[in-house]
This record gives C-alpha cells, structure tokens and sequence, in this order.
C-alpha cells in the first residue's frame, strides 16, 4: 500500500544543484523521484528486514531486533540477521 505525503523542503543553491546532477545522473524524471531515491537508499543502509516475514524490524540492542509484524526475535549472528526462537525481549 503506498500513502502519498508532501514534503515541503527547503534546499541551499548548491543541494538543489546536487539534486540536479543526481536527477540526471540516475536519469530520474523529476527532483521528487530523486529524493525518493535517496529515502529508499538510506532505509536500506539502516534496515533490518525481518527473515520471517519481510517486514521491517526495529533494532533493541546492537546485535538484536525485533520484528513490528510477526514479533520474532532477531539476532545478529556473523553479519547475518537471524530469527531466533527466543521470545524473550530485552
């Protein structure tokens, strides 16, 4: 389900130019689907997609997590995300 949402900002000269570049860099048709673009690369570099069941879960600690849909407990093993039958929560 996509929800639209308008977001008023402001840019200096030199970020609506860095707008610009990247719009025509990443060959985008508007400056909307640029910052878009950026939205969705910075969720990922911050992420944790839940193994179970895809959604996005939220860090409780720095090697655990927990899923927001399915409340499994993630753990971070070796780089690698994992759900754990664990259910206690920290």
């Amino acid at each position: 389900m996509t929800q639209n949402a308008h977001l008023d900002l402001e840019l200096t000269p030199e970020e609506e130019e860095m707008v610009e570049l990247l719009q025509e860099e990443m060959g985008l048709p508007t400056r909307e689907a640029v910052l878009h673009m950026l939205v969705k690369q910075a969720i990922q570099r911050v992420a944790i997609t839940c193994p179970t069941c895809g959604h996005f879960a939220r860090r409780t600690a720095e090697d655990k997590a927990q899923c927001r849909s399915c409340l499994s407990v993630i753990t971070l093993s070796e780089d690698i995300w994992e759900a754990k039958a664990d259910l206690n929560v920290e």
